[in-house]
């Protein structure tokens, strides 16, 4: 799996929904950042160790989960995973997002 981040969406074709699609191999890890707005957040497929605030947890995908408003939020990629992020849309949220989301190796 090659290590992707893509952007959809966000206007009036998609229901005015942005959404972040992330393909990640073992070992690699979306870097810590926040975001002004809350949003949703899919793990689709895959085993990943979600740290919100310093505080990690486990996830294997199919999973939902919110992350809140200005909370500090990282992904590591425990097996491959394909990770989505949605968002009502904003065209401040669609710059944000892809000026803050970096996909590391870690491994």
């Amino acid at each position: 799996m090659k290590p992707t981040i893509a952007f959809h969406g966000g206007d009036a074709e998609s229901g005015d929904v942005f959404m972040v699609e992330t393909h990640a191999p073992a070992g690699y890890k979306l870097d810590q950042h926040a975001h002004d707005k809350p949003h949703l957040s899919y793990l689709a497929s895959g085993m990943a160790r979600v740290e919100v605030d310093g505080v990690g947890k486990m996830y294997v995908g199919p999973a939902v989960l919110t992350i809140a408003a200005h909370k500090a939020h990282s992904v590591t990629a425990i097996t491959p995973i394909t990770w989505l992020c949605l968002w009502a849309s904003d065209e401040e949220i669609q710059a944000a997002a892809k000026d803050s989301l970096k996909l590391l190796e870690v491994v």
